[in-house]
């Protein structure tokens, strides 16, 4: 049998990277991918204006910040209040960060192997 240590470098064996799951990673991780995904998302909302009428993040972050963007309320910040579209907006770029991890591992194992 091999010893799980070689000089002192650890190795791991097959099973053990195969048992690595989404939630292996630091929270920071999880908290950069959403801050990425909110970005990305308000950018295009700009972009689309008025025609992203069911999730605005540019309508929702100038509220927060209490601007008056100049364009309707979006269906979420009409049915749930500004409270409510803030819970829904970080909830969305939650699941859509963890999400953009998974592609970026993806994309890295696709070239790395």
């Amino acid at each position: 049998m091999h010893s799980p240590v070689q000089g002192n470098i650890f190795v791991l064996s097959s099973k053990q990277i195969e048992m690595k799951t989404l939630f292996a990673h630091p929270i920071a991780i999880y908290v950069i991918a959403g801050i990425t995904s909110l970005c990305i998302m308000t950018v295009i909302d700009y972009l689309l204006g008025p025609v992203a009428e069911h999730l605005n993040a540019w309508v929702i972050l100038n509220r927060v910040f209490g601007n008056d963007p100049g364009l309707v309320d979006s269906i979420v910040l009409r049915k749930l209040g500004l409270p409510g579209a803030v819970i829904v907006l970080l909830l969305v770029n939650s699941a859509l960060g963890g999400i953009l991890i998974l592609l970026l591992k993806g994309v890295l194992k696709l070239f790395n192997a």
